[in-house]
């Protein structure tokens, strides 16, 4: 096999692994539209010798700040779902970079063969 042929298997390859990032980043983003955002924070009050604890999610909207009171019954859930979204951020951040790298290499061998160097 000729070193030509051999770059055509492989860019194709990379071209493949290119669209499959594409889409696993478009399912990811869809994905975490769907799930909540922010901060679970808790806030600690003091009335009459006793001191009462609740849950709220804070968020930006724009450039305000919301506080969202959450009720005990939904803060495990919430929790899940918020650090569901995490992960999926990390995993969207991890496939631009891939997505990134195998644009880059893909160009630089789009360039090499228009020069007639590939």
């Amino acid at each position: 096999m000729k070193v030509v042929e051999k770059d055509r298997v492989i860019s194709v390859m990379l071209q493949d692994e290119l669209r499959r990032c594409l889409e696993m980043l478009d399912s990811l983003g869809k994905a975490v539209s769907k799930l909540p955002k922010g901060v679970l924070s808790s806030r600690k009050k003091r009335y009459k010798k006793k001191v009462y604890s609740y849950y709220y999610l804070k968020y930006r909207d724009g450039e305000n700040v919301v506080n969202k009171h959450i009720s005990n019954e939904k803060v495990q859930e919430l929790a899940e779902k918020l650090e569901q979204r995490k992960k999926y951020m990390k995993e969207i951040h991890s496939y631009e970079k891939k997505i990134a790298y195998l644009s880059k290499i893909i160009s630089s061998d789009k360039r090499r063969r228009n020069a007639g160097l590939g």
